[in-house]
């Protein structure tokens, strides 16, 4: 004869709105259980999150995410020790965006190098002005070259030149 196990039927399915629910409930549980556990906040320093920022950009460049991994390489660290927030300044809103969804993987990778988990990140745009005014006609083709290399105006009225 053969025997069956008694295997006690689940009263929800695993598949319905019951289920679901049930699940978010325990999720959110859980993470109120680590938020209310003790949380890491060693003190850290600029270089050594400067140091631990490019150990993520190598990772990244490791694993063939190599704008992004410039993208980190460029920004500029600022790093705010009391309230625990790191700005990166970054030239345009592009690289900007593309930094702020990568931020929780960074964050991360971060928080548990440098054992403090209340590290945070901030953006800002740079200040300065990276555009590039082109010369098109030989009058500001010669003030760049001008501007740039005083000496050709010496040049110019030596040998009387015209432009």
């Amino acid at each position: 004869m053969i025997e069956q196990s008694e295997a006690k039927p689940s009263p929800i399915s695993s598949h319905s709105l019951a289920a679901i629910k049930a699940k978010r409930a325990q999720l959110t549980q859980s993470k109120k259980e680590i938020l209310s556990a003790e949380k890491r906040n060693t003190p850290i320093s600029l270089s050594a999150l400067e140091h631990e920022l490019l150990a993520y950009a190598e990772s990244l460049e490791k694993s063939g995410q190599k704008i992004l991994s410039t993208n980190f390489e460029l920004a500029k660290c600022m790093l705010d020790i009391e309230n625990n927030v790191l700005t990166l300044e970054v030239p345009n809103a592009t690289i900007q965006k593309e930094l702020q969804m990568a931020s929780a993987d960074a964050l991360s990778f971060l928080r548990d190098r440098l054992s403090n988990d209340a590290l945070q990140f901030a953006f800002q745009l740079s200040k300065e002005s990276t555009t590039t005014e082109y010369a098109y006609t030989p009058e500001e083709k010669y003030q760049k070259l001008t501007e740039k290399y005083p000496q050709v105006e010496a040049f110019r009225k030596h040998f009387n030149l015209d432009l």
